[in-house]
């Protein structure tokens, strides 16, 4: 008998092997992620299309960054993220104007109403996360990363200000996530990427603001999802922050699940190569990526799952050989 999609992850959670490795992967909806309804539709014809194991909510790039003053133009032509036209921080004194969103008004409000959609559509078995960015990851969006790494270095008082009701906003954002039907959370750090930030100054980041944040919603949260985002990774730090599972690009960036494994028990997520396997629409190779990465863990404690969203270019045909793949091992 089939295992259901939250049996089948939690196996995965648990290190065993279940009936079929879950499957997932996500994308942006520019088209359509602006309205709630719009991105309700979007992320259940995926979820339906492909028969996924978990959905992962894709929020609409922006997060709630409309509300602090951002704006945006187009969105990308290939990853589908919205594109900053114009920041809001451009001086020290600037990170001063950052106040505390409330989580049920504005774009974070909408999107609450997606996950609570969302929730009556599929029902209680189908795990549901919703998107966080962390602090860090914000406050470059409200500044632009050369201008951040700038002010870190010679306005940190400024800066640290910010990122303090920046974490307010994303800790009240996440638990009202969770209240208004996700099961848990993917929460998306990118300056541990050491082509981003230095390993050691990103540090006193993490340590201050994405663990504290990561471990009061792990508490309440069935499964919370770890996405390292980028290349030169601390992984063998980020791995011990509070999370059920791990994300990251080990087709490009790595480490390998064989060597991920090696350092962290947890569920690994990861094992399809978003950017180049998917994009090139060749069913075999896709089924010999499959095959590798399941080999790699002897699927235990694997979610097979791109690094990071999707194109929003890729062929139908590959995302069809990639759950056929998939299907043919059980």
């Amino acid at each position: 008998m089939a295992q259901s999609k939250w049996d089948r992850v939690s196996a995965a959670l648990e290190g065993g092997r279940p009936d079929k490795v879950p499957l997932t992967f996500w994308m942006h909806f520019p088209e359509v992620d602006r309205s709630a309804r719009g991105l309700v539709r979007a992320t259940l014809d995926l979820y339906r299309r492909y028969d996924l194991d978990l959905i992962k909510v894709m929020f609409r790039s922006s997060f709630g960054l409309e509300d602090w003053g951002v704006h945006f133009g187009s969105y990308h032509p290939t990853r589908g993220s919205w594109q900053t036209e114009e920041y809001v921080v451009h001086t020290p004194e600037d990170w001063g104007t950052i106040e505390v969103l409330p989580p049920d008004r504005g774009v974070l409000g909408e999107q609450l109403e997606v996950l609570s959609q969302l929730r009556k559509e599929v029902g209680p078995d189908v795990p549901v996360l919703a998107t966080l960015f962390s602090p860090s990851m914000l406050a470059v969006r409200l500044s632009g990363r050369a201008r951040f790494l700038e002010h870190w270095r010679t306005h940190r008082d400024d800066v640290e200000r910010a990122l303090k009701v920046i974490g307010e906003t994303v800790m009240a954002f996440g638990l009202a996530c969770l209240r208004a039907g996700a099961d848990g959370i993917f929460y998306a750090i990118e300056l541990g990427s050491g082509r981003a930030m230095p390993h050691e100054e990103y540090r006193a980041i993490g340590e201050r603001y994405d663990r504290p944040i990561l471990a009061e919603i792990h508490e309440r949260s069935r499964l919370t999802m770890l996405h390292l985002h980028g290349e030169d990774l601390a992984f063998s730090e980020l791995v011990n922050y509070p999370s059920h599972v791990v994300n990251w690009y080990d087709r490009c960036a790595g480490p390998s699940l064989r060597d991920a494994r090696a350092v962290t028990s947890k569920c690994l997520a990861a094992g399809i190569d978003h950017e180049r396997t998917l994009m090139l629409d060749t069913p075999e190779e896709i089924a010999s990526e499959v095959r590798a990465a399941v080999a790699e863990v002897d699927g235990r404690g694997l979610i097979l799952a791109p690094g990071c969203g999707i194109p929003i270019t890729v062929p139908e045909r590959s995302l069809r050989a990639l759950v056929e793949a998939r299907n043919s091992l059980a």
